[in-house]
């Protein structure tokens, strides 16, 4: 999971981090448990 960054030639200028609700943070929860259960069956 990431952020929006802002790049340059240094590398991370700034970081725009974003607000959730907490439905919205409900469901990047599970997307994300989703995502991990997925990684731990490939093997990755």
């Amino acid at each position: 999971m990431g952020v929006p960054c802002k790049l340059g030639a240094r590398g991370i200028e700034d970081v725009w981090e974003i607000r959730l609700t907490d439905e919205e943070m409900a469901a990047l929860r599970k997307s994300a448990d989703s995502v991990k259960e997925l990684v731990a069956v490939v093997g990755v």
